[in-house]
Order: structure tokens, then C-alpha cells, then sequence
């Protein structure tokens, strides 16, 4: 009976589908159609059910429940949809199907109750999207605004960037001083804020000083600007709104009827809103070694704003107006900062510049102090010299004599080497330099006459004298005469100079000594000891038995000069017992005396020599003029270069030598002579103080002159220089 039942609903089916068709006949056409709608329910039941699968992702992510429990109903009804027409395919392919009958009639069912909750769902869901679609149109809304605000608000700060670069850029561009910085940020300020006044107060030097108004500067609406240089009464730093300012960095909007304010709009009431602002004021001792610089004292900058342009109501500062005249103040103390540093640095320099012609004033009176003391002691060098070169001229002569008994040679020898110290010494103040002159001589006659003056000098002083000289000392020696002459007398006056009573005894000791011994620095360090010899000079003072007197200081300064004499002749000099004994030692090398002596004795003589002498001072021509006749010379002398050249030009005059001591004059004198074509053939010696070098022999080359004596003119080196000229 069931499967008669089913066979009948299947055939019913059937003849539902096709029932027009089969009256026809055409069974071609009905199975085209059924077969179009299989493919058609498949696709309908594929894409039913792919749609649950993004419904459920979907509700995954979705936030309130109701909307997941739609999205639930909403696959639920895609499911069962897409299985009724999948159903619908397999009846069309098996007809008598009873099964497949049963399952398409629950799955509509099921269909049309999930498509029923669905749809009372949604009933209840579309006023709740309703409301979010509104809300979300609301917030876009808003953020529009938002964006607007924030683009109004970027060009409000890039205006005000523009401003701040604009006023720092004129702050730094003014001139570096105080007051134009001042006067251009005041200026720039009122233009770029639209002030109405605006004025800078400034502390007095003192600490806790009252503020007084050094700029201001007011506009009168739209008329020039007025700037008001000056003060009014100035107000204390007790004031509630002074104390306030000074005690934040940030600008301050002052209260109404404040005295800072009111003093500061000047004649005008101010119209609007004002600000006040500490400016540090920096100073170049306020930067210590890289540390943030803390400001000594402080300006207070006031600005006061126009009223609005309606006349209705005033402007108010905003807090972009107070960051820039914040951002404006640092500025300003920056710019016054640099200004502080090239005023000082300006003051600096000013009286570097003062002491720098202080200094060169001062440098120019030494210098010419300096050229008036090298004058003077030039000056008396040269009067001391010249007396000095006719003393020694004169001893030369006298020391020649054969009837003088040895206390008069002795006398004679003294005073000339004495003199010839004297000379040495005057050179070297005058040429500010020591030199050291080693030549063979006699110590045993040095010894002698350094004794005798020695004794001189402590009989003088009314002291005993007494000397001690070792036998083996050797005769000839090699070394400087005049500067081993010149220690011993100086030990003597130093030993001399440290008694105060006329007590004692002045006692000389000279011996020979071991070198190594007495840590002596040999003067030729390779000749052998046989070749050389040490020989030790002491000067002591012998106090009498019972004198307690101690003795005076030393005089350190004297024997300072004296050890850097000895430390030119590589020798040791030492004092001992306060000064009262002084030892010297020097290494002198040794010299044959036969060969000595037979040089020395040698004096030429010259029989009816004609000589011209030109000498301008008067005791050195007479001097030299003895000199020449003492050597048998015929002489004529004159006191000018210009009476020696009118008497060498008259045709009488017949001489065989010129002697010029006209010093530097002679190489003129010389060159003019032997311009004259009848005294070409004439010798000239030249007679120079200065010391003979390559230069003095090139000028005498040059200007004919054919020798050359330095002074002092003594009768040996006198003859000697005339016999080598004659001989040449």
C-alpha cells in the first residue's frame, strides 16, 4: 500500500512537471527543461550553502549578542534553503522516491519556521541599526570639526612660528647694544600682538634697588609710533606684582589696578589686557665654565593690548599670545646677553688699547732712557779711554829706560798692568760681553806686581800684608794675564771689604796642585800632565790675637762676576769663613821662556823715518808723537784729516808714512789720499780702538790702507807694526 501510495505521488509529481508537455507528445522538450532545472537547483543549493560559512566568520567577529543570534537565523535559513532545492534535484532524477519526499517536505518546514524567526528577529534588529548608522554619521561629523579645529589650530602655530622667527630675526639683526635691542623687540612686538603700549623696567646697580622705566614705547591707534625715552616714578621690588613676575620665568597677566601696569602705559590708560615677563639680564661673569649662567638681576617687560576694533569689549591674552612673548623674552635676554658680552669685551678692548699706548709710550722713554744711558756710558768710556791710551803710551816708554831700579820697574810695571786692566774693564762695560784672551806671560812677573798692589791696597786699609810663592812655580805660562790680574786684585778688595776694624793681615798663597785633587777642568783637556799645570791662588785675612769683630757679609755680587770669569778660563774659585778666605784655581799650559824672551826684547829703530801723524786729541798726539821720535822717527803732526789732506797736497811736503789715529774717520781720509796722483806710492797705518776683524781688513783693502795698530799705542807694538809695513 506504501509503495502504491508512493508510486502515485511520484506519477502525480510527475504529470505536475510535465503534464503540458505530455499533451503535446514532445518528450525531447520536457526532459530539456527537467534537466535545466537540476543544474539550476544545484547552483541554487551551492550558493545557499556557501553563504553560512561567511555568516558564521561574520558573527565571529561581530560584538553584540543580538546581532550574532541574526546572523545565526540568517545561515540557519541559507542551510535549509540550499538543502530543499538540493532535495528538489535528486526527486526530479528519482521520482518515486518516498524517502526523498519525506526529507523535502521536513526541510521546508524547517525552512519555513527559521525564515519566520528570521524575519521577527529583523523586525526587532533594523530601529538598533538604525540608531548606530545615526551615531556613526554623528562621530563623522565630529571628526570633521576635529579636522577643521586641528587645521585652524596648525595655522595659528605656524602663524605663530612665523611671528617668533620674524621677532628673532629682527632681535638678532639690530645693532648690539642694549638700547636698540630693546627699542626693535618693543617695536616688532606691539606690530606682530597688536599691543597698545609697551614699556622695560630695569633695577638700579645696587642690590634691592627700585625698577625704573628705561624704554617705552606707545601707539596711538593707527597714527606713528611714539617712543618715550626717560622715567617715572620708579617702583619698589617689594610690589606684590614686581615680586610675582620675578618669581616665575612664564609671562603673568597682572590684575586690574595693578601699579605696574598703570605706570607703565605712561599718560594713557592701558585699553586692554596686560602682561608682564622677568628678562634675565647676563653678564660676562654670570658664564662660569660651560654651566648654565644664573642671571644677577632681572628687566620686567610689560605689554598691554588694543581694545577690539567694534570698540566693544577688550582683547584677552591667550596662551599662544603669552608662549610667543615667552619664547620673545628669551630671546631678548639673549640678544642682551651679546650685548652685555661685546660691551664689556668693547671696554676691554679700550683699555687694552690704553695700556697698550701706555705701554708703548712707556717702551719709547726706555728705549730712549736706554739710548741716553748707552750714550753717556759710551761717552765716558771713550773720555776714560783716551787718557787710558796715553797713560799706557807713556808707561811703555818709561818701563824701556835702562837706569830704573827695580822698585821704580816694579812701580812702572804695576801701574801699566793696572791700566791695561782698566782698559780691559771699561771694554767690557762697553761692549756688554767677556772674552777671554790667551797668550804667553810671565807669571812670575804678574805674581810680583799683583803682590805689589795688593800691598798697597791693605796699607791703604791698615792692614798687614804678606805673601807666600812657591819656588817650583814655573816662569811662562799660557793664559790670560789681564783677567788672572784682574781675580787676584778682586779677591784682595773682597777680603779687603769684610773686616770692619783695622786689624788682621791681608795674606796671599800661590802654589802648584793636584788637578784631580782639586777638581780643576784642564783648559786643553789633550795634553798630558807634563805639558800643563794647576796653580792655586788664596787670599785670606789673618785676624790679630783677641779681635772679636765678626766680618761683614760678603759681597756676593762681586764674586759672582768673578766665578763666571773663572768659568771662562774653565777654572774653580771658592770662598770660606764668611768671605775671609777666598781660593782660586786655574790650569795653565806651559810655555819655553827663551822663546818668550827672545821675542819680546826685539824693538826695530827707525833712523830719520819722515811721518805724517793726524791725531785729534791732543794728548794722544803728543804721546804718540814721543812714541814715534823714541823710535827715531822724524814726525809732523796735525790735529785734522782735513789739515793732513791740505798738507799732503802742497808740492814741498815729502814724507815716507802716514800714521792717522782719526778712528773711523781714517778709511775716508785714506780714500781721499789716494785720490791725489802725488801721494798714490804714500804707506798709511791706521791706529783703531775697535777690535780688528774681516770687515775692518776689507774696508782697509779697500781704502788703500796698508796696516793697521790697535790701541793702546805702545812703543813695542808700535814699532813692530811700522817695521812689517816698511818690510812689506
Amino acid at each position: 500500500m506504501a509503495r502504491h501510495f508512493a508510486s502515485a505521488g511520484a506519477g502525480a509529481v510527475q504529470r505536475y512537471y510535465c503534464g503540458g508537455a505530455c499533451d503535446g507528445g514532445d518528450d525531447g522538450a520536457v526532459q530539456a527543461m527537467l534537466q535545466c532545472q537540476r543544474v539550476s537547483d544545484f547552483l541554487i543549493a551551492a550558493s545557499y550553502l556557501s553563504i553560512p560559512l561567511e555568516l558564521l566568520y561574520f558573527a565571529s567577529c561581530a560584538g553584540p549578542a543580538p546581532l550574532k543570534w541574526l546572523l545565526l537565523q540568517l545561515a540557519a535559513f541559507a542551510v535549509l534553503g540550499g538543502a530543499t532545492h538540493l532535495l528538489a534535484v535528486f526527486s526530479l532524477a528519482h521520482p518515486h522516491s518516498s524517502g526523498l519526499l519525506l526529507a523535502s517536505t521536513a526541510a521546508k518546514l524547517l525552512a519555513a519556521l527559521v525564515s519566520f524567526a528570521t524575519a521577527v528577529s529583523l523586525v526587532a534588529l533594523i530601529p538598533r541599526l538604525i540608531r548606530a548608522k545615526l551615531r556613526e554619521a554623528f562621530l563623522r561629523a565630529k571628526a570633521r570639526q576635529l579636522d577643521r579645529d586641528l587645521g585652524l589650530i596648525r595655522r595659528r602655530v605656524e602663524a605663530t612660528s612665523r611671528v617668533v622667527r620674524m621677532l628673532t630675526h629682527r632681535i638678532r639683526s639690530s645693532p648690539l647694544d642694549a638700547h636698540s635691542v630693546l627699542h626693535t623687540t618693543m617695536l616688532h612686538l606691539a606690530d606682530a600682538l597688536e599691543l597698545h603700549s609697551c614699556a622695560v623696567w630695569m633695577p638700579g646697580q645696587d642690590a634691592g634697588a627700585d625698577l625704573h622705566l628705561v624704554h617705552q614705547l606707545s601707539l596711538r591707534g593707527k597714527g606713528p609710533v611714539r617712543v618715550v625715552l626717560g622715567s617715572q616714578a620708579p617702583i619698589s621690588p617689594d610690589d606684590p606684582d614686581v615680586v610675582d613676575v620675578m618669581a616665575s620665568e612664564a609671562a603673568k597677566v597682572l590684575r586690574p589696578g595693578s601699579e605696574l601696569a598703570t605706570a607703565s602705559s605712561g599718560e594713557l590708560q592701558p585699553p586692554g589686557a596686560v602682561a608682564a615677563i622677568r628678562i634675565p639680564m647676563l653678564k660676562v661673569s654670570n658664564f662660569d665654565g660651560g654651566k648654565t649662567p644664573v642671571a644677577s638681576s632681572y628687566a620686567i617687560l610689560v605689554l598691554a593690548l588694543r581694545s577690539k576694533a567694534s570698540g566693544s569689549g577688550y582683547r584677552e591674552w591667550s596662551g599662544h599670545d603669552m608662549e610667543v612673548v615667552q619664547v620673545i623674552a628669551d630671546q631678548v635676554a639673549v640678544a642682551l646677553s651679546h650685548a652685555a658680552v661685546l660691551e664689556e669685551w668693547q671696554a676691554m678692548s679700550n683699555r687694552l688699547a690704553e695700556q697698550n699706548r701706555a705701554l708703548l709710550h712707556a717702551k719709547q722713554d726706555a728705549m730712549m732712557a736706554t739710548e741716553g744711558i748707552n750714550s753717556i756710558q759710551s761717552a765716558m768710556c771713550e773720555g776714560m779711554r783716551r787718557p787710558m791710551y796715553s797713560i799706557i803710551g807713556l808707561l811703555s816708554m818709561v818701563r824701556q829706560a835702562k837706569d830704573m831700579r827695580p822698585e821704580q820697574r816694579l812701580v812702572a810695571d804695576a801701574i801699566a798692568r793696572t791700566s791695561t786692566l782698566s782698559l780691559a774693564l771699561m771694554n767690557d762695560v762697553d761692549t756688554e760681553t767677556l772674552t777671554v784672551n790667551r797668550m804667553p806671560f810671565d807669571l812670575h812677573s804678574l805674581m810680583r806686581e799683583a803682590m805689589s798692589v795688593a800691598g798697597c791696597l791693605a796699607s791703604c786699609g791698615g792692614a798687614g800684608f804678606s805673601y807666600q810663592l812657591e819656588n817650583g812655580l814655573p816662569e811662562w805660562v799660557v793664559g790670560d794675564e789681564t783677567r788672572v790680574f784682574h781675580l787676584l786684585l778682586q779677591m784682595a778688595g773682597d777680603v779687603l771689604g769684610q773686616r770692619r776694624d783695622g786689624a788682621g793681615r791681608l795674606s796671599f798663597s800661590i802654589k802648584s796642585c793636584n788637578a784631580d785633587q782639586k777638581n780643576c777642568i784642564p783648559v786643553w783637556p789633550n795634553l798630558s800632565a807634563g805639558c800643563s799645570i794647576c796653580v792655586e791662588f788664596q787670599v785670606a785675612m789673618e785676624r790679630s790675637t783677641g779681635c772679636s769683630q765678626p766680618p761683614s757679609s760678603p759681597a756676593s755680587s762681586q764674586i759672582n762676576m768673578c766665578k763666571k770669569i773663572v768659568q771662562m778660563m774653565n777654572g774653580t774659585m771658592w770662598s770660606a769663613s764668611d768671605g775671609e778666605s777666598i781660593t782660586l784655581i786655574l790650569h795653565f799650559q806651559l810655555q819655553q821662556s827663551h822663546v818668550c824672551r827672545r821675542t819680546s826684547s826685539s824693538i826695530p829703530h827707525f833712523n830719520g823715518l819722515r811721518i805724517l801723524l793726524a791725531d785729534g786729541d791732543d794728548m794722544s798726539r803728543a804721546v804718540t808723537q814721543k812714541l814715534l821720535e823714541e823710535l827715531g822717527c822724524q814726525v809732523i803732526s796735525v790735529s785734522s784729516g782735513t789739515h793732513c789732506l791740505a798738507l799732503l797736497g802742497s808740492a814741498g811736503s815729502s814724507f815716507q808714512l802716514l800714521l792717522l789715529d782719526l778712528d773711523m774717520d781714517a778709511f775716508e781720509v785714506a780714500l781721499q789720499i789716494r785720490g791725489l796722483k802725488n801721494r798714490r806710492w804714500l804707506l798709511i797705518v791706521a791706529a783703531l780702538a775697535v777690535t780688528v776683524d774681516d770687515n775692518i781688513r776689507e774696508m782697509c783693502r779697500h781704502s788703500g790702507i796698508n796696516g793697521l795698530i790697535q790701541k793702546p799705542l805702545t812703543l813695542t807694538a808700535l814699532g813692530g807694526q811700522l817695521h812689517r809695513v816698511l818690510r812689506n
